[in-house]
């Protein structure tokens, strides 16, 4: 085991160079540097940003807004249609008719009064600034900055490129709607088959995301639901990333997996999304208990990796093997660990998104955030040198320290207003203040 990511369950202890408050003097001026060039394009129309990344051929493309899609489609599509996602190279591409599950979503199901308002869109031409602060959601601004330097290698102009393209889609792809409308959007049948349950976490305090292979069917839901679902699970997660622990573990499961489970397009969106618009998230995979089927098309994934997240795989084919990774009282009995969860879906609850509807509360909390990133915002100005030559002072230094931890509990309290609640807050994992309870 000479990989340095398994050396960190070796030691026990996770490598925290380059995260907030682990910075080299020369890495310290580096985020410096991309603030100030941030800062001096916060003006700019978001709308006018160069197009995000384009993804590799196969890769799953959006056919309309987001919220326009879901208006349009509320009912599923007329029995007899034929199913046909893109499985992996055309195995297992299913030729069956569509049952009443297709298309059906969680608000379809859940009871009346569950589902967030309507969710209202800015007419207005948004500014980078505008899209910037929104993106943050609850993170502490210079987790999210530094996330995008540590994946560009520190190169100020390729982070600032890259953060300011993931911006973009951002807006292109209504990730607020997402955040605001949450699982009622969702395809039904594909969040009661559990691909992507967070639980627990690893040796090192990274929350584990099991993904059973064999539970994944390409055919039984449009290909669109699945990516929808795949950025409302990467949202959801980020709640659960707090410094230190600011990646999760990838547990993925390939008992009595067959080709037909391997879904070709997803998978090459996934690892899209993943290097592009979620950097420095991850920080292992597991394969486990890695079938024929699996090994088979190994040859055909690796030259996909990207060698960062290809450097953090590893594979585990026995419980002994798991356990170096993940403890027995946080390992689920199925893997032969002693924690008795199982995963189950619960439908969304009448009036658990009622503050959402309240207009003053919410316009209340939605105030004093935008106030936070003012404050913020101004102490950064005088801190990257914009307007300011005592960039290096130490009292300004703290006081910006000061400002962003008053921003994050700022968001903390509006998060509520704006964010449909999820299965993890009616589990008791997430309180209404988003602190975790594993």
């Amino acid at each position: 085991m000479a990989n340095g990511v398994v050396e960190q369950y070796e030691k026990g202890q996770l490598n925290l160079d380059g995260t907030l408050g682990h910075l080299t003097t020369k890495e310290a001026g580096q985020l410096q540097i991309l603030w100030r060039k941030l800062l001096e394009a916060f003006a700019s129309d978001a709308s006018e940003l160069k197009d995000a990344p384009a993804a590799p051929a196969d890769t799953a493309q959006s056919t309309a807004k987001r919220s326009m899609r879901v208006q349009a489609s509320p009912s599923p599509a007329p029995s007899g249609k034929s199913s046909n996602s893109g499985s992996w190279f055309g195995f297992g591409a299913s030729t069956k008719t569509e049952d009443e599950s297709y298309r059906k979503t969680v608000g379809q199901v859940a009871p009346t009064g569950s589902s967030a308002p309507e969710f209202v869109a800015q007419g207005r031409a948004r500014s980078i600034r505008d899209v910037f602060w929104a993106a943050t959601l609850c993170d502490h601004p210079d987790v999210l900055v530094l996330r995008f330097l540590r994946a560009r290698k520190w190169k100020v102009d390729d982070a600032l490129k890259m953060l300011l393209a993931c911006l973009r889609w951002r807006l292109d792809e209504e990730i607020d709607w997402v955040v605001w409308t949450g699982e009622s959007a969702l395809n039904y049948a594909l969040m009661q088959r559990g691909i992507g349950a967070m639980h627990k976490t690893d040796r090192l305090g990274q929350p584990i995301l099991y993904i059973p292979v064999r539970q994944n069917d390409p055919s039984a839901q449009p290909q669109e639901q699945m990516v929808d679902y795949t950025v409302y699970l990467m949202e959801v997660a980020r709640i659960m990333l707090h410094p230190p622990a600011e990646k999760v573990c990838l547990l993925l499961d390939t008992t009595d997996m067959a080709m037909a489970n391997m879904d070709w397009t997803f998978f090459k969106t996934f690892l899209h999304y993943l290097e592009h618009y979620y950097p420095e998230c991850l920080g292992l995979v597991l394969i486990y208990n890695a079938s024929w089927v699996f090994n088979s098309l190994w040859k055909l994934i690796c030259p996909l990796l990207d060698p960062v997240v290809a450097s953090k795989v590893h594979f585990a084919q026995s419980t002994a093997e798991l356990q170096k990774f993940i403890a027995p009282e946080n390992l689920s009995i199925e893997y032969g660990g002693s924690n008795s969860f199982k995963y189950q879906y619960v439908l969304p609850r009448a009036g658990e998104n009622a503050k959402m509807a309240d207009v003053t509360a919410r316009n209340t909390a939605m105030a004093a955030r935008l106030a936070a990133c003012d404050r913020l915002e101004a102490v950064t100005r005088k801190w990257a040198g914009i307007d300011s030559a005592t960039s290096s002072s130490q009292a300004l230094a703290d006081e910006r320290a000061a400002a962003a931890d008053d921003l994050v509990v700022a968001s903390r309290a509006m998060d509520m207003f704006v964010r449909a609640r999820t299965l993890y807050h009616r589990n008791g994992v997430i309180s209404d203040d988003l602190t975790i309870h594993w």
